[in-house]
């Protein structure tokens, strides 16, 4: 079984996709509901628990679909909206709907999962940059610049490798 395999079994059966990130949705409302100041302690590893439940499917969702789009160049109209657009929708709801409530430096493990989408994102981009540009001797930009460039990607590879490691 392969990766698509796997992509368009979900993408037949849809229900699934929908009826986990539902209940997520749910559980995420309930929580917010009930937690007050007695309670946070115990309750702040329920939303750790739902925030991991959702972000690693929509992570994972997120860079499908720019592997998708940009490296494989799929028409956009073609993909699977539950499979593809569903987990990315309901990480965004989850995180918005649980910032509203608490403050998400206080959920265990939040900075790690944003350290890490900072480092797939960029770690995206190089390749996407380094999938379109030409490979020659002759650099296009001046030597300062070269230079700026490798320093700002080594200065953002440093905060999201810091951001993992707390």
């Amino acid at each position: 079984m392969t990766l698509q395999h796997l992509i368009d079994w979900f993408g037949q059966h849809e229900y699934i996709i929908a009826v986990y990130f539902g209940i997520v949705l749910a559980f995420t409302v309930l929580v917010t509901l009930l937690i007050n100041k007695k309670n946070s302690n115990f309750l702040q590893y329920v939303m750790s628990v739902l925030v991991y439940a959702v972000t690693v499917p929509g992570i994972l969702s997120f860079i499908l679909l720019l592997y998708a789009l940009i490296i494989l160049k799929t028409n956009i109209l073609t993909v699977s909206i539950i499979a593809y657009f569903v987990p990315i929708i309901a990480t965004i709801l989850v995180l918005f709907i649980l910032n509203k409530k608490v403050r998400m430096s206080t959920i265990p493990g939040f900075g790690r999962l944003s350290g890490l989408l900072i480092l797939i994102c960029i770690t995206f981009a190089i390749v996407f940059i380094l999938q379109k540009t030409y490979f020659g001797v002759l650099f296009i930009g001046g030597f300062m610049q070269l230079i700026a460039m490798f320093f700002a990607v080594f200065i953002l590879l440093k905060i999201a490798w810091n951001k993992i490691q707390k």
